[in-house]
């Protein structure tokens, strides 16, 4: 069995997407223009990461559990579905919020912009979280894609 990919994909993203919004609320906060460019670059590679890991989640739970071998239970189905949707709401979200910096780059200077904006990156940084959980809870509590070894021998 080949490894999963999506794991190497998933932290940077988070990262990046959650540390857009503290460095959007640093820069209302403090006016300093470096940390707005830094939030921006961090919601460009964040988002475009963010797209790696949905396409190699989605190709990692195909390989998984599309095998006619694998049955599954449906909680588990349930959960892997909540998942996926999850994620791509989460890219759907914050492309939405580049798309808005990218055709309004003075959009935190506008009152009224600048609400809808924070109530995207807010929602976004809901679902990431709301997202992260359920992978981690697939991984950890289930054992989806996680082949587990005691010495030589698998478990």
């Amino acid at each position: 069995m080949s490894y999963p990919v999506h794991p190497f994909t998933v932290h940077f993203p988070i990262a990046l997407l959650l540390v857009n919004g503290l460095l959007t609320l640093l820069y209302l906060r403090y006016g300093e223009r470096s940390l707005e460019t830094s939030a921006y670059h961090c919601l460009l590679i964040g988002w475009c990461g963010a797209c790696v890991a949905v396409v190699t989640g989605l190709i990692d739970a195909w390989r998984q559990l599309a095998r006619p071998e694998v049955a599954l239970a449906p909680a588990l189905i349930n959960r892997v579905n909540a998942h996926a949707v999850t994620s791509i709401l989460v890219v759907v979200v914050y492309g939405r919020a580049l798309l808005q910096r990218r055709r309004q780059p003075d959009i935190l200077h506008d009152t009224q912009r600048r609400r809808g904006y924070l109530g995207l990156l807010l929602v976004g940084a809901l679902l990431l979280l709301i997202t992260s959980w359920l992978g981690g809870y697939l991984v950890y509590a289930l054992g989806l894609g996680v082949n587990r070894y005691v010495g030589d021998d698998p478990v």
